[in-house]
């Protein structure tokens, strides 16, 4: 059974889905050339290395698009081995609600659509979940790059200190606490320990992959809750794959509209079920229960609309 939280009464406004906004989270992977123009309210460019011919001159390739980390051998209690993992994700078109509750909010969740009725609903977020030793990226599959009537939304959250942790060092982005030291070595056996020579080491202690030791946001996040008055949303388009940095907490994938769509899903995993993923319930504290939602704000004609930069709306 997953842990339940308390969640206070909050609605998150939907942001535009760009590479520098949802960095501190993991990464997003677009065609450079279909990024919208400067002038785009929310613009931000995707930043990929550099550009190669392939194909026989019929393609262009961004090698190394976004990182996939996996810190199990590293970082998991266990130790237990992993192995990458290509799933199919069939998601369905969620419910939203009406702006305002007045009772119990499953009473007033309604379908996708009759947009004359309202001009806002509520997507209510109830669980969180998080896989702290893996990368895990979404790729949209058959949904148009501009429809207008389905998107899917991006929730996530930052991970809340754990008391006593040490902040300003490495330990923060370790999802566990490594090992204790074996004090029954002599102070000369972790002498010659130290001095072994690298094939060594790796040869008889997993060391992390090339991205345990990159950036700091490629690294795990913490062993704390997710920080829910900083939660953020985020309408993304066909054009676009979403990598969730490992130990990110993030909502289960959220389509909007009249169709399902279909996503390609890249992580690694141990099968220990408590390494693979952790959820959290939250339950809410507000009227009629209400807690975390995102508002969901449509135009004329039924599009959903964000707020760029400087506020200015703009249609996804």
């Amino acid at each position: 059974m997953p842990r339940s939280i308390p969640s206070p009464s909050l609605r998150i406004p939907l942001e535009p889905l760009t590479h520098a906004a949802f960095t501190p989270f993991g990464t997003v992977t677009s065609n450079p050339s279909h990024s919208p123009s400067p002038s785009t309210p929310g613009y931000s460019s995707t930043p990929l290395s550099a550009s190669v011919s392939a194909n026989q001159g019929t393609a262009t390739k961004y090698a190394a698009a976004a990182p996939l980390t996996d810190f199990y051998a590293y970082l998991s209690p266990s130790r237990k081995p992993s192995s990458p993992q290509l799933s199919l994700f069939v998601c369905h078109p969620r419910r939203l609600r009406q702006l305002e509750p007045v009772g119990p909010i499953e009473a007033f969740e309604a379908d996708y659509g009759a947009e004359d009725e309202m001009v806002k609903r509520l997507f209510d977020v109830r669980v969180l979940e998080r896989h702290p030793y893996t990368s895990q990226t979404f790729i949209p599959m058959g949904l148009g790059a501009e429809g207008a009537h389905t998107h899917y939304i991006v929730i996530v959250a930052p991970t809340l200190p754990v008391a006593g942790e040490k902040r300003e060092n490495e330990e923060r982005y370790k999802p566990y606490p490594t090992p204790p030291r074996d004090h029954r070595a002599s102070n000369i056996e972790l002498t010659y320990e130290r001095a072994r020579p690298a094939p060594y080491w790796n040869e008889n202690s997993p060391q992390p992959s090339g991205a345990a030791s990159g950036s700091q946001q490629e690294r795990p996040r913490g062993t704390g809750l997710p920080d829910l008055a900083n939660a953020r949303a985020f309408l993304a388009t066909g054009r676009q794959a979403v990598t969730y940095a490992a130990g990110t907490w993030h909502a289960p994938m959220a389509v909007l509209g009249k169709e399902s769509v279909d996503f390609a899903v890249v992580q690694w995993a141990n099968a220990v079920a408590s390494e693979d993923c952790q959820e959290v319930e939250l339950r809410g504290q507000g009227v009629g229960g209400e807690g975390v939602s995102v508002e969901v704000e449509f135009g004329d004609s039924g599009e959903i609309v964000v707020a760029g930069l400087g506020g200015v709306k703009a249609k996804l």
